[in-house]
């Protein structure tokens, strides 16, 4: 396994308990996934044009309470997973026709909420703020404390005898298939099967898929003296989220297409101005923590998942706004794959072969 976030770990715990010998290269770079605020979520993200990464995010959806129960027994320990519930809520009147298009395309899909006036959704979330315009309830949204599933995920791979090795991949062994990589000091650790799961920064070692990073900035803030946060369900807006967890508040995040993990004052007070407006009350919290991450992203925003014929690397990258989300169903077809197993009909469209390899390069 090349790259240790939610996907490489996650995969190198089930293909251990598959009886792999698995060795995991750790460059000691922050995932993406220590920045996201890990929301669990099909319905809150829908896109009209996007029916296949629908169908794939439900399908994730569903299979969160099994893994996060069976993660948590492997580990020994929190997994991060929280029940939670979600809102999405209309704060600017341009908002109003972006959440109706959103409900009529999960309606569409077999999936309905209703609308909902502001009184009605400030009874079920009393933290909104006099801004509301209205918006829909979904309870079966929940979120993942990512920084918890990324210990949990450690201690199950030492428990199913996975090594993790502190050193940074700087190229692939070809001999033409891949076999392996070289390290920065000179050694190779060599191997049957190589899954490359090494986030945005993919694409230093292989081709085939054009992974580029997506910045983002978030903020945690934080209620004083353990007093009760504002909310208790997270709450989306087109303009920003909000994630109720553990005394914390998540708010986030900016899409910007740089490569930098700066913060910048103009970031955070937009998404302070845009959550305040939200939920007021965010305004008596301490402001804990300012930072920024890289989201892997494909050209078409898709993950892609599979084996590459050509060498025979196995892909798990390209998770964008969705890795935390996508990790129990990116594990399993990365293990399948790298058993040589045919890939199950929902990864079958996000195979790297989408791409061609000589465009790409």
């Amino acid at each position: 396994m090349i790259g240790a976030g939610p996907w490489g770990l996650a995969t190198a715990w089930r293909a251990a308990q598959a009886g792999a010998r698995v060795t995991v290269l750790d460059d000691g770079a922050s995932p993406a996934a220590a920045v996201a605020a890990g929301m669990l979520g099909h319905r809150s993200e829908a896109i009209e044009s996007e029916d296949l990464l629908y169908r794939v995010l439900a399908r994730a959806v569903g299979a969160w309470p099994g893994f996060a129960d069976e993660l948590a027994r492997a580990a020994g320990r929190d997994a991060g997973y929280r029940r939670s519930g979600a809102v999405l809520a209309a704060t600017r009147p341009e908002h109003v026709p972006v959440i109706r298009r959103r409900l009529d395309t999960i309606a569409a899909r077999g999936e309905p909420a209703r609308w909902l006036t502001p009184s009605r959704l400030r009874e079920i979330e009393p933290g909104l703020g006099t801004a509301l315009g209205g918006g829909a309830d979904l309870p079966d949204e929940h979120q993942a404390e990512p920084r918890s599933l990324l210990e949990a995920l450690r201690a199950a791979c030492a428990a199913a005898g996975v090594r993790i090795v502190a050193e940074r991949a700087e190229a692939l062994v070809r001999e033409p298939r891949v076999r392996g990589a070289l390290l920065g000091d000179g050694r190779t650790v060599r191997a049957e099967r190589v899954v490359l799961s090494a986030g945005w920064a993919a694409g230093r070692l292989a081709s085939r898929v054009p992974v580029r990073p997506v910045k983002g900035q978030i903020l945690r803030l934080r209620a004083a003296g353990g007093a009760p946060l504002p909310i208790a369900r997270s709450v989306r807006t087109p303009s920003v989220y909000l994630a109720p967890r553990d005394g914390e508040l998540v708010v986030g995040a900016t899409m910007e297409e740089r490569s930098d993990t700066t913060v910048t004052a103009g970031a955070v007070a937009d998404l302070l101005e845009e959550a305040r407006r939200t939920v007021p009350e965010i305004a008596e919290l301490e402001l804990a923590e300012a930072r920024a991450g890289l989201r892997p992203t494909t050209p078409d925003g898709l993950p892609a998942l599979g084996e590459d014929p050509g060498d025979g690397l196995v892909w798990a990258a390209g998770g964008h706004r969705h890795g935390v989300l996508l990790t129990p169903l990116a594990a399993r077809a990365a293990v399948d794959a790298a058993r040589g197993q045919a890939m199950p009909d929902w990864a079958a469209a996000l195979s790297p072969c989408r791409f061609d390899a000589a465009e790409a390069a």
